[in-house]
């Protein structure tokens, strides 16, 4: 199977590669902010349900919001029986495609399956409708498998995971080009992804896995470089029309306006 850069480094170094995956970490934050904002219970009261034992506090919560430990499956099965539906944020296919180590075709297919259905024979996406307040809660139709441009337009948590899969499956296919392009594609969707209350204040956690995964490839490495400083802008705008029919239209060309693109290009010349 194919090894990552940074993996072949520190084989190279004759070094261990990390064990603790940031998208497992992140997984770990969105987790607990879903917690406090759907239970309405703040860090004391969550640290009080799960921490005491035998009357002492294991600062297991404490742990987890520092970033030090990710929690277990079997742990989110546990505390789900205190907050119910809990474990679904948990269980997003996001956090597996966001995991920086090589995921095979196969799996691929598994994670993504829920989302994927045949219409007139051929594969196209089938999200919820976007809930973002940009796209005035307009309905998206299924959308075929690599209609990246749809998929941005979204500007959501579904358009992001739909895109990091292909960017994954580029990986497992060895096809660098396919790789190169969809990694654009993925930075211009992060900022959509991040706006969701859930993601926003972990933004950056989420940027950094985002680049683990570009980091896989040499040639996008190579020739691609995000611009971490219009993501941001992006992110944290008052307002980020991802869906061009709802942008106001240039004075002079009566062209719809376009989104600062948040990734630069190498220059050969």
């Amino acid at each position: 199977m194919k090894y990552a850069i940074r993996e072949r480094l520190h084989q190279l170094m004759d070094k261990r590669t990390p064990s603790k995956d940031e998208a497992d970490i992140l997984r770990t934050l969105i987790w607990l902010e879903n917690i406090l904002q759907s239970h309405g219970v703040g860090r004391k009261e969550l640290s009080r349900l799960i921490d005491m034992k035998g009357g002492e506090s294991t600062r297991t919560v404490s742990r987890w919001f520092q970033g030090t430990h990710a929690v277990k499956q079997k742990q989110v099965a546990e505390i789900a029986k205190i907050f119910e539906g809990s474990e679904l944020i948990y269980k997003l296919p996001v956090f597996r495609l966001l995991m920086n180590k090589p995921i095979r075709k196969t799996e691929l297919t598994k994670i993504v399956a829920p989302y994927i259905s045949k219409i007139a024979g051929l594969q196209c996406w089938v999200f919820p409708d976007p809930s973002h307040p940009e796209n005035k809660d307009l309905p998206f139709p299924p959308c075929f498998i690599n209609d990246t441009e749809t998929l941005i337009e979204r500007g959501d948590l579904y358009g992001f995971t739909a895109i990091i899969y292909l960017v994954r499956l580029a990986e497992a296919e060895k096809n660098a080009l396919n790789h190169m392009q969809y990694i654009q594609c993925a930075y211009r969707a992060l900022p959509g992804l991040c706006r969701h209350p859930l993601f926003a204040k972990y933004w950056e956690e989420a940027l950094s896995c985002l680049k683990n995964i570009h980091y896989r490839e040499m040639t996008s490495i190579l020739l691609v470089r995000p611009i971490d400083a219009i993501i941001e802008k992006q992110i944290f705008s008052p307002e980020h029309i991802t869906r061009r029919l709802l942008r106001p239209r240039d004075q002079e060309t009566h062209r719809f306006t376009e989104l600062e693109t948040p990734y630069e290009l190498a220059d050969f010349h």
